[in-house]
């Protein structure tokens, strides 16, 4: 009975949420379209004067704009079939209907006032606005070292960049919107569910992203949490396992269903035709095509070298990243600077999660190694889960009194 109530619990809130993404998404479409052409036309305008991929400063390809995205986003607020009434257009989105375009609920309404300049200047301050809040939790409820591990990880994503681009923004909108949401519920004895929060936050996700590094928003608060339980409840190896096993699980299921739920609307909505279509879509993005076969190694050299801010024709040799790694581990063992044996246990499931991105590239080669560009961004969570393992097995020096 245990089991089939806490089921009941994932149901009621998939179908809630399934429903509340859908009627957002055809209200936002009752906007009429002539309150918004103006500023469609003239942001349209002002992105493509600035190029479709742009670099700046670092003239690297991790430093690329995606104006293309954005552009795309401006240019799907105006359906392009007239006789389409709001919910065909709303799940339409100008025949790209297998993602749910969830930044639509947003962008649309602001567009009737503000154009992609003004935009721009907002989405800095609530960027920089949650970052911060986000941080000054972390070094409130756990302490100011992770704080400073979560900074520095997401700074090496270019974060000069993310407030500006909206199709980077939306992943760290709903990251910070997380982190802010565990961080202010979370306690000892708490009663949260924290199984169906990672499986909310994976629907969440799924509803506002392009397929960009969706995977930081389960990793980084699943290290946050598994730091937590090793300090409030002396987790061990097998309970934090078993946690990060049942996170991912919950996560990737509601990831992985508001995504079909989204192909299936579109199919009752529009016609199987655009089943048909998708399917071919996740065929190509899972085995590649001839032009584009899968290489799987290269595409973690691809996002490694982005990440690494390694110039374009750069090299990075394996064995001198397997050298650092142990060079690393060998100096820990040797100064004796490591916490009990538990300690450093109960710690390896935070450096599986690390790893969590290179599964993403290896399971979404296809779109991974051409979109590296912005992909290689989920290595934010590789750099916070490293650097969290390592304070967290590391002795603290003994204040004098």
């Amino acid at each position: 009975m245990g089991r089939i109530k806490e089921l009941k619990a994932f149901v009621k809130i998939f179908v809630i949420l399934i429903v509340v993404f859908f009627l957002s998404m055809t209200l936002v479409y009752y906007i009429p379209t002539s309150w918004i052409q103006n500023n469609v036309e003239k942001s349209v305008e002002v992105i493509e004067n600035e190029g479709e991929y742009p670099m700046y400063f670092f003239y690297r390809h991790s430093a690329i704009i995606d104006e293309h995205t954005d552009k795309l986003m401006y240019t799907s607020l105006i359906q392009n079939r007239d006789y389409y009434n709001p919910v065909q257009a709303s799940v339409s989105i100008n025949q790209y209907p297998r993602y749910w375009h969830g930044y639509q609920v947003i962008l649309r309404p602001l567009t009737v006032i503000f154009q992609v300049q003004e935009l721009r200047y907002l989405g800095m301050y609530v960027f920089h606005l949650l970052f911060f809040w986000s941080a000054w939790l972390m070094a409130k409820k756990l302490k100011p070292g992770i704080a400073m591990c979560y900074v520095a990880a997401v700074t090496s994503g270019y974060i000069v960049f993310l407030p500006v681009c909206f199709q980077f923004f939306t992943t760290f909108l709903v990251l910070f919107g997380a982190l802010i949401v565990l961080l202010t519920r979370y306690e000892k004895d708490s009663t949260m569910n924290l199984i169906l929060y990672f499986f909310v936050v994976g629907m969440v996700e799924n509803f506002f992203d392009f397929l960009t590094y969706p995977i930081i928003t389960l990793g980084i608060p699943l290290i946050v949490l598994l730091w937590l339980k090793i300090r409030d409840e002396s987790a061990d190896l097998i309970e934090n396992m078993i946690f990060t096993v049942k996170s991912s699980v919950s996560w990737g299921l509601g990831y992985a269903l508001t995504w079909i739920a989204k192909w299936g609307i579109a199919t009752v909505v529009l016609g199987v035709r655009y089943f048909w279509r998708t399917m071919s879509v996740v065929q190509y993005r899972l085995e590649g095509s001839e032009e584009e076969p899968l290489d799987r190694i290269g595409t973690l050299q691809k996002n490694l070298k982005a990440w690494m801010n390694v110039q374009d024709n750069g090299i990075i040799s394996w064995s001198k990243v397997v050298m650092v790694l142990l060079l690393i581990v060998i100096v820990l063992i040797l100064v004796r600077r490591l916490k009990d044996q538990k300690t450093v246990l109960a710690s390896l499931p935070i450096g599986v999660v690390a790893l969590y991105p290179y599964i993403w590239y290896l399971v979404m080669s296809n779109h991974s190694q051409i979109h590296y560009w912005y992909t290689y961004r989920a290595q934010v969570l590789t750099m916070f889960g490293i650097l969290v393992f390592v304070v967290n097995i590391l002795k603290e020096k003994k204040t004098s009194a």
